[in-house]
């Protein structure tokens, strides 16, 4: 499961962690119904997080009958972060990802520009998926005022609920542009191996901890460029609190060695009210998503005022294989989607023409 945040530095002491029997501890499942209350309009997301983490932790044993006992170590906080959870509709976008049940949304300021960011979910029968995100861009840095917008489109498995000891999850390949015909593919395998009590600064909880086993694999083209992967055990409560630590392979018993630590509390907050919507400000043709793909792909663009747009897709031979858009558009925001079916695997160029703005981009079809 992901939980995600980050806000200002501090340090919490606790004393080293402890793994007892708790044999009068029952074991847990989380439902769609711990989902609404972790994801619904009004609760926030506060993480609290080291990356380069040296502590250790006693972080018991993988059991299906033995009810145990966790707290988080003692470690120095060096990063932190707030997520609001708002109603969809209350969002700038919500247009852009119909039928989404949970939105979540923070921002950030480094050197001079301002990000907003929000993530679109849908809660579908026992499914959860993640629908796409949208970062809104602010700010003047060194005198030049930027205001723009990208919007990401793909729908992903996340998880399937009810989740209980022994349930064992395996993620969708996720798929991301590194550069030029270069990409990254990851894919997770999540095993709910133990139960108990988890003791965090905010109380104590009934929790699963889990194993996690994530792959990483980069290719240029069909060719694998280098592979690697990580390892940790997350700890998840009914409540959406969760203590997330990186651990070298297979180390998911006894007291092992931490590379990050990172632990998340839910609280209840006033639901958050969206700001007035302000037209866009530029011409922006985003990277298509996913990428690569197959057979299809979603393109979208921005067009801050009233102009005949044309997108049109080409080979490297320069040739006109496909056009998705020739039309009057008005300014918002738009997304259209590239079936290519027929076509032999390869890389592509697609390009947005809108009045005097042309944009061309790059998309690899795998085949």
């Amino acid at each position: 499961m992901r939980f995600v945040t980050k806000a200002r530095s501090f340090a919490i002491i606790l004393g080293l962690s402890a793994v007892c029997s708790a044999a009068a501890v029952a074991q847990i499942t989380i439902t769609a119904t711990n989902l609404t209350n972790l994801f619904g309009p009004g609760a926030t997301e506060f993480t609290y997080s080291n990356r380069d983490s040296s502590e250790t932790m006693n972080v018991g044993i993988p059991s299906n009958s033995v009810a145990q006992a966790w707290a988080l170590p003692a470690f120095t906080i060096l990063d932190s972060s707030e997520v609001d959870n708002v109603p969809p509709a209350s969002t700038p976008y919500a247009a852009d990802f119909p039928g989404a049940t949970y939105a979540e949304t923070f921002s950030r300021t480094d050197t001079g520009v301002t990000v907003q960011f929000y993530e679109y979910l849908l809660l579908s029968g026992d499914s959860l998926y993640f629908m796409g995100a949208a970062e809104h861009f602010s700010g003047s840095p060194g005198g030049h005022a930027i205001d723009s917008t990208v919007v990401q489109h793909g729908s992903r498995f996340i998880l399937h609920v009810p989740i209980s000891l022994g349930n064992v999850i395996v993620s969708r390949p996720d798929t991301a542009v590194l550069g030029p015909g270069i990409f990254q593919v990851v894919t997770t395998s999540t095993t709910y191996d133990a139960y108990g009590t988890l003791t965090l600064p905010n109380g104590s909880y009934q929790a699963l901890r889990s194993y996690q086993v994530t792959s990483f694999r980069v290719y240029n083209g069909s060719s694998l460029l280098n592979s690697s992967t990580a390892y940790s055990l997350v700890w998840s409560t009914l409540e959406g609190h969760q203590l997330s630590v990186s651990i070298d392979s297979g180390a998911t018993s006894g007291t092992v060695s931490l590379h990050s630590v990172s632990w998340t509390r839910v609280a209840q907050t006033p639901t958050f009210v969206s700001t007035r919507v302000e037209p866009p400000a530029s011409f922006v043709l985003e990277q298509n998503y996913p990428n690569p793909f197959n057979p299809s792909t979603n393109i979208s663009y921005t067009v801050p005022k009233r102009s005949l747009v044309t997108v049109r897709v080409y080979d490297m031979l320069g040739r006109e294989v496909a056009t998705l858009v020739d039309a009057e558009k008005e300014p918002g925001s738009y997304r259209v989607s590239f079936d290519a079916t027929k076509l032999a695997g390869g890389v592509y160029v697609y390009r947005l023409q809108a009045g005097n703005f042309t944009a061309t981009k790059k998309l690899l079809l795998l085949k």
